[in-house]
This record gives C-alpha cells, sequence and structure tokens, in this order.
C-alpha cells in the first residue's frame, strides 16, 4: 500500500525518502526514528533530517523524550493548508505572469492559426470576456450561437453587439440582436473570410469583429477546425463600422 502512495506523494513535492517516510509514519501513527528506519527502508543516516524537515513543513509532529518520537498532525488539516498554499503560490505565479506579459506589435496584414480545439475555445472566451465597446458577428452556423449562447448572451447589455446571418429565419429562436444581411454586407457573409489558400476548401463558422481592432474567423478545413487571428489591424475598425452602418440602414 505504501508504495502505492509514495508517487502520489511526490507531486505534492515530497522526495521518494520523504514520502515512505511520511507514509510509514502515517501508517504506526506514532513511532520512533528506528521504528521509521526498519520500516521504511530509508538510510538511517536520513531519516533525523527527513523528520525534521516533516515536522517544520507541519505533516508531523515530534514528541520529545528517550527516544523521541513522532506523530502523524491531522491529515486533512495538513493537506488542506498544503491546497491553500499550492493554490496561493498558483495565483501568485500567475499575476507575476502576467506583468511580465508584452503584447506583440503585429504589423497590419499579420495573422497566425490556431490549429488546437482548446487553443479556439481559450481565444474565443478571452474575446468575449475582454470586449469593451464593440462586436460583430457574422454567423454562418446556427450551432455557433447555440453552443456559445451562455458566453454570448450578457454582452448584448454592456457592449454594442451585431449577430449578422443570411436567414433570420434560421435563427428564430435564439434571442440576440440578430440582423439579416443585405447588400453588401450580404455580400460579404457569402465571401470567404480568408482566402481559401491559406486554409484551403472548408466550412466557415463564424467571423467575429472586436473593438474595431482584431479579427477572428473560425472554420472547418479537411478533417480539422481552424481559427484565424488578427490584431491590431486598423483595416478591421473600417470593415466593422461599415458593417454597423449598413445594418443600421436597413
Amino acid at each position: 500500500m505504501v508504495a502505492e502512495i509514495v508517487p502520489g506523494l511526490r507531486t505534492l513535492g515530497m522526495n521518494e525518502y520523504e514520502a515512505s517516510v511520511y507514509s510509514t509514519l502515517v501508517g504506526l501513527q506514532k513511532a520512533t526514528a528506528r521504528d521509521i528506519h526498519e520500516v521504511s527502508g530509508v538510510p538511517r543516516g536520513r531519516i533525523y533530517e527527513i523528520l525534521n524537515d516533516l515536522a517544520r513543513r507541519g505533516f508531523i509532529a515530534v514528541e520529545e523524550g528517550s527516544p523521541t518520537s513522532y506523530y502523524v498532525l491531522d491529515i486533512d488539516v495538513a493537506f488542506d493548508r498544503l491546497k491553500d498554499d499550492y493554490i496561493r503560490s498558483l495565483e501568485k505565479t500567475r499575476e507575476a505572469l502576467k506583468s511580465l506579459s508584452v503584447k506583440p506589435h503585429l504589423p497590419p496584414d499579420s495573422f497566425f492559426i490556431l490549429r488546437s480545439g482548446w487553443a479556439i475555445e481559450n481565444h474565443l472566451s478571452s474575446l468575449f470576456r475582454r470586449v469593451k465597446k464593440s462586436m460583430v458577428i457574422l454567423c454562418y452556423d446556427p450551432m455557433f450561437l447555440r453552443k456559445h449562447y451562455a458566453a454570448i448572451e450578457p454582452l448584448k447589455r454592456r457592449i454594442d453587439l451585431y449577430v449578422v446571418v443570411q436567414k433570420k429565419d434560421d435563427y428564430a429562436a435564439i434571442n440576440l440582436p440578430i440582423y439579416e444581411a443585405r447588400g453588401t454586407v450580404l455580400e460579404l457573409l457569402e465571401t470567404p473570410a480568408v482566402n481559401e489558400s491559406v486554409m484551403g476548401q472548408r466550412r466557415d463558422e463564424c467571423a467575429i469583429l472586436v473593438d474595431d481592432r482584431d479579427f477572428f474567423v473560425i472554420a472547418t478545413a479537411g478533417s480539422g477546425r481552424h481559427a484565424v487571428i488578427g490584431s491590431d489591424m486598423p483595416l478591421i475598425g473600417y470593415v466593422q463600422k461599415t458593417i454597423v452602418e449598413r445594418l443600421n440602414e436597413v
């Protein structure tokens, strides 16, 4: 049983000897250094060092005497403290990394492609969280709106949101500000958002314009789902404003 527990304890930051000593003491509940050495097989020369370190970290306690004994502190309390320490460390590290992050300055015609489903959904969630003023969603598939409705619906109360589709009747059951494309906007929906030479033959899912500067296109090409992303692109501002103006003319 101890051999099965040791790998789990090692993921918590203990080395093999520490994990062996701690799990052995949990089984014994209270023991001398000699007892722990004999049961665990950890070299006697390391036992005191390891026991003192486990005591310092709050896993065990020391009972002075002749000989000195060691006993296990409440496991739930110890591990709850360990979990809290880990979460605090994780949050501190995340904030430190964010403070070091520098947004790359992409040239106007730069873009990159995401090919991982997790990366696509992560970036999409980030767009929904950080949009400040306006978002235009050129939607080619009602399933996209249904899948992400819980994230999109709150946006209509805090930003200017436009969901543009080819046939409004196909989206009748979706409670979002949906606009049926006309004229040049319809032509835009009927034209691939990204040249097929970039992604090959594909089925478009959506094209999203954000705050007059960023765009995000999701499409299925071949057997995979991909996203094309562009940031800090002045042309996006012109396209987004033009679409909104045309929609408001209808």
